[in-house]
């Protein structure tokens, strides 16, 4: 099993995995899938200095999928902060080291980057106290809940 940084010749193998982590998601409720916009943002995404992407491969089969933004902190544009945006590992994937190899990708990464901090989501799901305990263990801290509504 490696984990990679994903490039443009990805796509297809990066696309089946981003439509199952949406569909899995809450966020489906609210915000529809487009194969066209994820395509365009996975292009701007793998280009962007501030962006990291990155696909787990077993046996030259995609099984993860991550994706990371560094940015300045508002408050204090002196300290820069990198944030996990998508994670996702296909069921048969998760408990064999995968996981453990895309945070070890992203937090390398956020190093390198120069990021004071990192920050990873849970979704609110059955899943979201088991996260918890993971990020716990990795010396994270609990410090915000996201809350939804429509505005529209």
């Amino acid at each position: 099993m490696i984990v990679r940084p994903a490039t443009l010749e990805d796509l297809p193998a990066y696309m089946p995995l981003a439509l199952a982590f949406h569909a899995a998601s809450p966020i489906r409720q609210a915000i529809p899938f487009s194969v066209e916009g994820f395509a365009d943002f996975y292009t701007a995404a793998i280009e962007s200095q501030n962006m990291g992407v990155w696909l787990a491969e077993h046996e030259g089969q995609a099984i993860g999928v991550c994706g990371a933004l560094v940015y300045p902190m508002y408050f204090n544009p002196d300290y820069w902060v990198a944030q996990e945006l998508w994670w996702w590992l296909t069921p048969e994937a998760r408990g064999h080291g995968a996981g453990k190899a895309m945070y070890d990708a992203i937090d390398a990464w956020a190093t390198e980057k120069g990021a004071s901090a990192l920050f990873m989501i849970a979704l609110e799901d059955e899943r979201a106290s088991k996260m918890e305990k993971l990020y716990v263990r990795q010396g994270f801290q609990p410090m915000e809940r996201t809350f939804y509504k429509e505005v529209a």
